[in-house]
């Protein structure tokens, strides 16, 4: 796909952009960037040289040259010298607030083996001292390093003996507990599983593990000591850190509670919200589960979290489990011939869609087998005959393994596409699917191009704290659909690769659009607000292979630095 130079761009970016002034004023605009590579993101796919702002709105976008009648006394000029400046990066899918709180406690660092799991938590309970009684978390375990029916409180126990403990893993839908947390929470061989739920139990005794997945996890709520206000709020804050840290201005935060969403307001107020937040929520928080009545209690309360950068117009609603675990709802059954019932009978899912639609919510709808992504396309459907178009914004997230016959559905019904794409390439988690699935239908997961073939919108997001939120690394797996980590290796899934231009779109403008922020952000352009990022290099100028290496260097919300490595004068 060719992109259009700075010498094709249309007059009006070209001149200066001052309501009721003829000319720049004496002070100058608050700042200039000069000789950089600027990539506007635009449906042109356009380039310029400069960027001006003023008020934290972009009010010029053109040449260097043009842009020296900008600068005044007051103005803070940066030369690019070369590098790319580019819109703010969109994360469509991320807990920010868990993952920030994530990193407080007991946290396992990605890939690591059985070996490495335990130096870190035997690292962890040397460090933090814990009393005898006192609860221990975290997570970010990886489930294959434990094999298909995951870890047990042995370990834990041997850490952490006498305490309770709950873990989460990097997928978010397993919870590793020691003995003393399912003593806690009471949960012996005779506990049933709950709805939605795993107790994983050895088989033959019927004993409980210590691996609890999906809605089982739900089960030590009870009994875990809560976690303060405070140190949630931390969490928050370490979370909007690494946001911005990776050149993010705007993101979903999908299953937000009441709790969750008075600790975003209070960021606001504090002035410490440093970027746009959809917040989608869910009485259930991140678990995943059915939702009753409490659902629409909180959406009642909606708009006393409504800020400036916060928009609580959406809601979360999950369909189905993991596949990796045997929870994902499939067209065909597992290889061994049992399959996972959806979290809603489609009838009860269509009524529910249809209302949340005619209330101008956002459904964000997690669902990852193809039986799941059937079943909320349904719903999507059934709430468009009864209600009529819309710009409502819907996506399903995920989105793992779809049947061709649904691919074109995503364009006709209007429901972005939201995908991960640092899963688009054969990770040890594909190699775990394949014994439930197959090689054949690995081979179909995340297919990003054929859905863009279809006619659908496609969305980028990173699910952190479960995968890494650095989206250079998701935009380097969707072109290549190698592991961004390497410079070869197997692909996913064959011509499911998309360009460059494409990737970045599904991070700037598409983001922003299911997002409602299509005429403040997502592009570069006059009258839009100064949501930027700089990086160190021009993604467009090397190999695929160095575009996960590329680094951020400034990025800025609303015209105000939130991030600055250095590198940029």
């Amino acid at each position: 796909m060719s992109l259009k130079p700075l010498s094709t761009l249309t007059p009006v970016l070209m001149v200066m952009f001052f309501v009721g002034c003829d000319q720049a004023p004496t002070k100058g605009v608050d700042r200039i960037f000069l000789n950089g590579g600027v990539y506007l993101a635009d449906t042109e796919h356009s380039w310029a040289e400069a960027v001006g702002i003023d008020n934290g709105e972009i009010v010029f976008v053109g040449g260097s040259a043009d842009a020296q009648s900008l600068i005044g006394s007051n103005t803070e000029v940066t030369d690019l010298a070369g590098k790319m400046l580019m819109p703010g990066f969109h994360d469509g899918h991320a807990h920010v607030s868990y993952g920030g709180r994530m990193g407080l406690g007991c946290f396992i660092t990605s890939r690591s083996s059985l070996e490495e799991t335990r130096q870190q938590l035997n690292d962890c309970a040397t460090a933090n001292n814990y009393a005898p009684d006192e609860w221990v978390t975290g997570g970010g375990w990886e489930l294959y390093a434990f094999g298909d029916q995951g870890p047990t409180s042995g370990m834990l126990d041997e850490v952490f003996p006498g305490n309770p403990v709950v873990l989460y893993d990097a997928f978010g839908h397993n919870a590793w507990v020691s003995s003393r947390a399912l003593e806690l929470a009471g949960i012996t061989s005779k506990t049933p599983d709950p709805p939605q739920g795993v107790i994983v139990r050895d088989p033959e005794t019927g004993e409980p593990t210590g691996t609890l997945r999906d809605a089982a996890m739900s089960m030590v709520d009870h009994a875990i000591e809560q976690v303060s206000d405070g140190k949630r709020y931390e969490g928050l804050l370490r979370g909007l850190e690494e946001v911005n840290r990776y050149g993010i201005t705007a993101f979903i935060e999908p299953g937000a509670s009441e709790r969750k969403a008075r600790l975003y307001k209070k960021a606001e107020e504090n002035g410490a919200l440093t970027a746009r937040v959809i917040l989608s929520l869910s009485p259930i928080d991140e678990l995943p589960d059915s939702v009753g009545p409490e659902l629409f209690d909180l959406l009642a309360k909606r708009d006393q979290f409504r800020g400036s950068y916060i928009n609580p117009d959406s809601v979360k609603i999950y369909i189905d489990g993991v596949i990796e675990t045997q929870t994902s709802t499939m067209i065909e059954a597992y290889s061994d011939g049992t399959n996972a019932a959806p979290f809603y009978e489609q009838g009860q899912l269509n009524l529910l869609y249809e209302q949340l639609d005619h209330m101008g919510l956002q459904i964000h709808t997690h669902a990852i087998g193809d039986g799941a992504i059937r079943i909320a396309l349904d719903a999507y459907e059934h709430a468009l005959f009864e209600n009529g178009p819309n710009e409502n914004g819907h996506q399903i997230v995920h989105l793992q393994l779809i049947d061709p016959a649904d691919q074109p559905r995503f364009g006709e019904l209007n429901v972005a596409a939201n995908f991960q794409c640092l899963w688009c390439y054969p990770d040890p988690y594909i190699y775990l699917a394949e014994d439930f699935v197959g090689k054949e239908r690995v081979q179909q997961f995340y297919p990003v191009k054929s859905l863009q073939d279809a006619g659908a919108l496609l969305v980028g997001g990173s699910d952190w704290d479960v995968t890494s939120l650095n989206p250079l690394e998701a935009i380097e797996t969707a072109v290549r659909r190698q592991d961004p980590y390497t410079d070869s290796g197997p692909v996913l899934g064959e011509n499911e690769e998309v360009d460059l231009v494409t990737a970045l779109d599904m991070y700037t403008r598409n983001a922003a659009k299911v997002m409602r922020l299509e005429t403040k952000t997502g592009t570069i352009a006059v009258g839009k607000r100064a949501d930027l990022v700089v990086l160190d290099r021009n993604l467009f100028s090397i190999p695929a292979t160095e575009i996960s290496e590329a680094q951020v260097l400034l990025t800025l919300m609303d015209g105000k630095e939130v991030y600055r490595a250095g590198g940029v004068d």
